[in-house]
Order: structure tokens, then C-alpha cells, then sequence
């Protein structure tokens, strides 16, 4: 008989965990007073814009916009209420400004950077004669701005960094070409001619030419307009170019800088040319307030922005503003007539500040005109409101990198989108 053995199943395995204490190391932000402006608890904003309500008063318009201060207010509010700058609180300063001439644009570049000492300035000035004394701050008075549209020249005299949201004219042209080019519209357009506003536009005009060229297109004629602000002579001069345009077989004329008189003129010769505007952001009020002769004209395109409240991007904008205001902020496609339009406010309130706070927490706590400029040139690829493309980098002090293709839509008298947000850089 064969004994069997049965052996008693094997013990769990028992194991013994030993946790070691974690050392953590934290690091403690030291805030100083860093710069003029910044001190380890708070930095001092100035914030420029139009005084709507006295330009309407002054000279007799009926503008519906909105002063912005409120809204600026709002937006913050809302900095500080979701912790500042790197700890630091924002506090800001108003000033604001005319439209038209220098005379009270110089006067708040004066008021923000002596009388307040203000590390930077939002939104800068706009308007004829105005747009100008932006450079106050950055070349002359050694204060960040972030807003404006800087010329290559006014970049090379600033001292302190001068940051715009917007796409510069410079780069536009380009930018302009390549969405032709890339929705397939520039090889229907035949010879193209370069028509500028003016003398000042030439080096714009050589570069549009030369984006036109090297994408195929035919450029036979590029010239600045020699009598701009005189409206028979310029109609003089255009019926003597225009008669050279038709023997070199010219389709197509592309307007370099705001050129009222010529628009109307060539919106005159109906749908003989088509027409290239190269800034459509500018013609945005178009829908309100037509420029003459536009019923009469051709195929019109552009390039400008399209944001809506509908907007993915502007959504984070939108709900900060309305809650603060307490009530909606609609864009002006959706307003009544006569209603008042927030939507300019809340652009560049949101725009100039988002920017601005993106860069400075970059900066760090040591925070500087050079450790700003340092970070902006770090920051390359992002997006803000209602930019989803957008960058910065050495040499790229224009942040917005989104454009779409538009048309002119005559029933409607409306620009309509011919390509969704592209990304330009």
C-alpha cells in the first residue's frame, strides 16, 4: 500500500511596507519693490482711452460706445480676485484722451508716466494725430506698453518694450497674400497693381509686391498715390493710372493704407476691377456707416477678424465682464440702433490685460522692464482672446497671428467670412 502524504498548502506571502518620510522643499517667493511702479504687494496700471462721451459733446457726434472704465474696472477686479500678478495686486489708473490731434494724448502720456509712475500702460491711443503719441511712453518715458500698432521705426526708438495684440500693417500685407494664396482666390484675380495711399506706405507696397510675386501672381504696376488729401487731384491722378492699368491688362488693384478718396473712385468703375483692402479691421464700421459709392463697386476682399459672442475664445471674457456689469455685452451685429456697445471695451480691456498678464507672470517676481521684454521674447506660441493663434518671439513684438479671408457682401452690406480663423505667422 502506498502512503500518501498530502502537504498543507503554502502561507500567504507576507510583506512588510515601510514608507519614508517625503522631504518637501518649499520655495518661498520673495516680492520686492522692483521696479518703478511694482512694489512687493501691488503694481500700478495705467489704462488710456477715449473719452467718448466728451468727444461726442465736443464736436457735435453721436457715438454709441461705451467709456471703458467700467469695464476696465471689472476685468481687475477679477485679476486680483484669482490672485493677482505672481501675488501682487493690480491697481490702475485712468486716463483718457481725444481721438483727434496730440494735444490730450500728450497730456495723459504726461499724467500716467510722471504724475502716477506707472510700470506700464494698457491700450495706448488711437485716432489721427494720436496713434503718434504712443511712442511718449515707450521712447520717451521708458514705459512698457501693450497696445497700439508700432512701426518698425517707433520699435528701434523704444527704450521699454511696446507689446501690440494686433497683427502690425507691416506683417498684414504678407499675411493677406499667403490667405489668398492658401484659399485658392489669388490665381483667379489676373494681374494685380499696387496702388498706395501715399508715399509713407512704399516700403509696405515693396513688401506686398514681392509676397504677390513670389506666389505667382503678375505685378505690373506699383505706385503711391502723390496728392493724397486732395480729392480732384487724386481723381485726376487715378484716371491717368487707371488708363495705364487697362493697357498693362490690370484685373485687380490692391490698396495699400486708408485711401478714401481713391476707394470712391474705384468703387465708381463698378465690378471693372476687383479690389484688394488690406486692412479689414478698419472697415468694420462699414456695415453702419458705408463709405459713398460702395452699392456701385465690384468684388471687394479683405482680411479681418470675425469674433462673435459665439466664440470658444471669448467665452472666458465674456463671463467675467457681463457678471461684473451686470448685464450682456453684445457684439455690434446684434445691437439695436442707438444701443449702447460695450464690445469695443470688453476687446481690448480683456486683450491688453490677458497679454499683459501672461508676460509679466512669465517675468517672475522680479519683475522689470527687461525681465518683461525677456519673457515676451520667451513666450513664442499662445492664444488670448479671441485670438487662438497668436506669438511672440525676438523681432515679433505683434502678438495676433489669426486672420480670415472676408467679402463684401452687397445685398447684405455686411463682410462675410470666405475662410475660417487662419494662422498667418
Amino acid at each position: 500500500m502506498v502512503s500518501t502524504t498530502t502537504e498543507p498548502p503554502d502561507e500567504p506571502l507576507v510583506t512588510t511596507t515601510t514608507t519614508a518620510p517625503v522631504e518637501t522643499t518649499t520655495t518661498t517667493i520673495v516680492l520686492t519693490n522692483s521696479f518703478r511702479g511694482v512694489t512687493a504687494e501691488t503694481i500700478k496700471l495705467g489704462f488710456a482711452s477715449i473719452d467718448f462721451e466728451y468727444f461726442n459733446e465736443t464736436f457735435g457726434f453721436n457715438l454709441t460706445y461705451a467709456n471703458y472704465d467700467d469695464t476696465v474696472n471689472v476685468y481687475v477686479d477679477h485679476i486680483n480676485a484669482t490672485g493677482g500678478i505672481v501675488g501682487r495686486m493690480v491697481e490702475v489708473v485712468h486716463a483718457h484722451f481725444l481721438p483727434v490731434g496730440p494735444v490730450t494724448a500728450e497730456a495723459a502720456c504726461i499724467e500716467l508716466t510722471q504724475d502716477h509712475q506707472v510700470f506700464a500702460v494698457m491700450n495706448g491711443f488711437a485716432g489721427p494725430g494720436a496713434e503718434n503719441v504712443n511712442a511718449c511712453f515707450s521712447a520717451i518715458y521708458d514705459t512698457i506698453l501693450v497696445g497700439g500698432k508700432p512701426t518698425p521705426e517707433q520699435l528701434e526708438q523704444s527704450t521699454a518694450p511696446w507689446i501690440s495684440y494686433d497683427i502690425s500693417l507691416g506683417r498684414r500685407g504678407r499675411a493677406f497674400v499667403n490667405l489668398l494664396e492658401e484659399t485658392g482666390e489669388l490665381s483667379g484675380l489676373g494681374p494685380i497693381m499696387v496702388l498706395g495711399a501715399n508715399a509713407e506706405y512704399e516700403p509696405m507696397m515693396v513688401d506686398v509686391a514681392d509676397a504677390l510675386s513670389s506666389a505667382g501672381a503678375v505685378v505690373p504696376i506699383s505706385v503711391a498715390n502723390p496728392d493724397t488729401g486732395d480729392e480732384m487731384a487724386t481723381i485726376a491722378y487715378l484716371e491717368v493710372l487707371l488708363e495705364r492699368a487697362r493697357g498693362e491688362g490690370v484685373s485687380t488693384i490692391f490698396v495699400v493704407g486708408e485711401a478714401e478718396y481713391a476707394l470712391q473712385y474705384l468703387f465708381s468703375m463698378g465690378d471693372e476691377f476687383t479690389v484688394l483692402i488690406l486692412n479689414g479691421d478698419s472697415a468694420n464700421s462699414w456695415a453702419t456707416a458705408p463709405p459713398e459709392g460702395i452699392e456701385r463697386s465690384g468684388r471687394l476682399l479683405t482680411n479681418k477678424s470675425f469674433e462673435s459672442r459665439g466664440d470658444a475664445d471669448m467665452a472666458d471674457c465674456l463671463n467675467i465682464v457681463e457678471a461684473g456689469l451686470g448685464h450682456e455685452v453684445l457684439s455690434p451685429d446684434l445691437l439695436q440702433e442707438g444701443e449702447k456697445n460695450y464690445w469695443a471695451a470688453l476687446q481690448n480691456t480683456c486683450k491688453s490685460f490677458e497679454l499683459f498678464r501672461h508676460i509679466a507672470a512669465a517675468a517672475g517676481p522680479d519683475l522689470t522692464n527687461e525681465s518683461f521684454r525677456a519673457a515676451a521674447e520667451a513666450l513664442d506660441t499662445f492664444s488670448f482672446t479671441g485670438v487662438p493663434y497668436a506669438s511672440l518671439g525676438p523681432g515679433k513684438a505683434d502678438a495676433r497671428d489669426t486672420l480670415s479671408l472676408a467679402e463684401w457682401n452687397h445685398e447684405a452690406g455686411v463682410w462675410t467670412a470666405l475662410s475660417p480663423p487662419m494662422n498667418v505667422r
